[in-house]
């Protein structure tokens, strides 16, 4: 078997090993499709610390007058609410880290969590290096005492790295290729759907504006249908419908629940004086109209309990995981695909063997001097 035909085995071989469910992407597509979900998992990060920073804010010093206001229980339940909201906006952090690190160290832009800033902080080199600085700050701590520590961070790194695979990996269950997938997915929309139908119906009791009701119904109606419609299409087409039906549903969660709360607050927020604690447009507090306009709001706004605060956290998990998904389910197609009838075939680049293969199974300059001399001593020894 010549080497050409050795590479271009070896090369399919590597290509056979790769995920399955995969989308790939022309090179500029995929570096935009990589801004992209950093933008989205930015801004949706920012968004939640914000929130979450708002609800620590209103439970402090003469904050909490305001809250009386539009709240029937005050500020029951803000802190643990602000810690939630910070969670999942840490979350987000965590995860425009973990590309911005992938993406460095492959010295191209990466979605894929092959090597994520988790698995890494949690290898044993890393524990090993925390450790060993550990000792040297505590100089007391006995080398006795140090192994069984070092054996128990090992392995708590190593049982967590095996429930990560377990859980998010490709093949875990909530993976893009889990055999558990389409389940996974159908409660997840119906978790999502059922979540933003509450918080339709409430809008529509609290929300004055009716235009924002209309987006907010139109945005609810379009999810429910587009998902059925993405599915039915693209079915011959696996990785595309999910690409499809993540990131459609995403928008949809960006919109109603980042989007319309920041066009309701964003007023209120203008009107407000955080240094000083009060209303700078007293219209707020002394107009009728405009005082049940706020307290409406806000009520809308703002968790009024503990199922009010389920389904305003729901839609932003589910975020969270549609953009992880489409991010497993992108790739960027360093090879050709060709659809042929017989299904799609690789196109792969002949390689030209070196210069020291191509010597094999023909004679060299030093066997062909020998064998001219060997045939000289023989005419010489056949003559006269």
């Amino acid at each position: 078997m010549s080497s050409t035909a050795v590479l271009q085995q070896k090369s399919a071989n590597t290509r056979q090993r790769e995920p399955i469910l995969t989308l790939e992407l022309s090179p500029a597509l995929y570096n935009t499709a990589w801004f992209f979900i950093v933008l989205l998992h930015a801004a949706c990060g920012t968004f939640l610390i914000c929130v979450a920073m708002t609800y620590w804010y209103l439970i402090t010093d003469t904050v909490p007058f305001y809250v009386a206001i539009w709240s029937l229980k005050g500020t029951e339940y803000y802190r643990f609410y602000g810690v939630m909201f910070g969670i999942v906006g840490a979350m987000h952090s965590v995860r425009v880290l973990d590309l911005i690190v992938m993406s460095i160290r492959g010295r191209q832009l990466k979605l894929r969590s092959e090597t994520s800033v988790i698995r890494t902080l949690m290898s044993n080199s890393m524990i090993s290096k925390r450790l060993s600085l550990s000792t040297k700050n505590e100089a007391k701590a006995s080398l006795s005492a140090l192994q069984p520590n070092q054996r128990l961070a090992s392995l708590l790194a190593r049982s967590m790295a095996q429930m990560w695979k377990r859980v998010f990996s490709r093949q875990g269950f909530f993976g893009v290729e889990s055999e558990h997938f389409s389940t996974v997915s159908t409660l997840q929309g119906i978790l999502v759907v059922s979540s933003q139908t509450y918080q339709s119906y409430r809008a529509s009791n609290l929300l004055p504006r009716s235009e924002l009701n209309v987006v907010m119904v139109a945005l609810l109606v379009t999810n429910c249908w587009t998902t059925a419609i993405i599915q039915i299409s693209l079915r011959k087409s696996p990785e595309l419908g999910r690409v499809f039906t993540f990131r459609y549903d995403a928008m949809i969660g960006i919109g109603m629940v980042t989007i319309v709360p920041l066009l309701i607050f964003l007023p209120c927020i203008q009107g407000f004086d955080p240094q000083y604690k009060y209303f700078k447009n007293q219209n707020f507090i002394y107009d009728p109209l405009t005082l049940v306009t706020l307290v409406l709001e806000n009520r809308l706004i703002f968790a009024a309990g503990l199922l009010d605060f389920t389904t305003k956290l729901i839609p932003h998990l589910s975020i969270m995981l549609s953009l992880v998904t489409v991010s497993e389910l992108l790739g960027r197609g360093d090879v050709k695909v060709i659809p042929g009838a017989g299904g799609p075939s690789i196109h792969s680049m002949a390689v030209k063997p070196k210069a020291r293969s191509s010597t094999m199974g023909n004679p060299t300059s030093t066997d062909t001097q020998r064998s001219n001399v060997l045939r000289a001593t023989r005419c010489s020894a056949a003559g006269p």
